[in-house]
């Protein structure tokens, strides 16, 4: 999913290693976006699911992998007025929509406890962030090497 530039107000790329401890240099990247251009409630969704969406690759995508694998990230603010978080990684395809349908059934249970799915809690945030709050969520295989997680939402203020 290639990142367009040509509309964009304001748009920012990273690359660092697929390992916790580039945790502080994503969040650093990250806080440029805490800008006039954007609301402050959707940074602090997107700073989430960003630190979520980091930490999903480095213990799951990349799991098998080298820890000097990249992880690239970009974001941007487009003229259309959209916020986009796009993250690379080089793991096997994992079927987003399939996971994210399966905990949508198991959390409308009136008795679904979500402390009890810690392997799951990042999906349950995405899909939360879906449902709730307006984010598009994508994770598509782009290359036979690819993935892209896709995280879009409409500012409003």
């Amino acid at each position: 999913m290639a990142l367009e530039t040509e509309l964009l107000i304001h748009h920012s790329t990273l690359q660092v290693v697929s390992h916790l401890d580039a945790m502080a240099t994503v969040v650093e990247w990250f806080d440029q976006f805490n800008c006039t251009q954007l609301p402050y409630q959707v940074w602090i969704e997107g700073q989430t699911a960003l630190v979520e969406g980091f930490t999903n690759v480095v213990r799951h995508a990349h799991k098998h992998l080298h820890p000097q694998t990249p992880v690239q990230l970009a974001a941007a603010i487009s003229a259309d007025e959209y916020f986009q978080i796009y993250i690379w990684d080089q793991g096997e395809i994992f079927n987003l929509e399939a996971e994210l349908e399966k905990l949508n059934q198991q959390t409308s249970d009136r008795n679904f406890n979500p402390l009890d799915h810690e392997a799951h809690w990042g999906c349950i945030f995405l899909l939360k962030l879906r449902k709730d709050y307006g984010w598009n969520v994508s994770y598509t295989r782009e290359s036979p090497e690819r993935n892209c997680l896709l995280l879009k939402k409409k500012i409003t203020f």
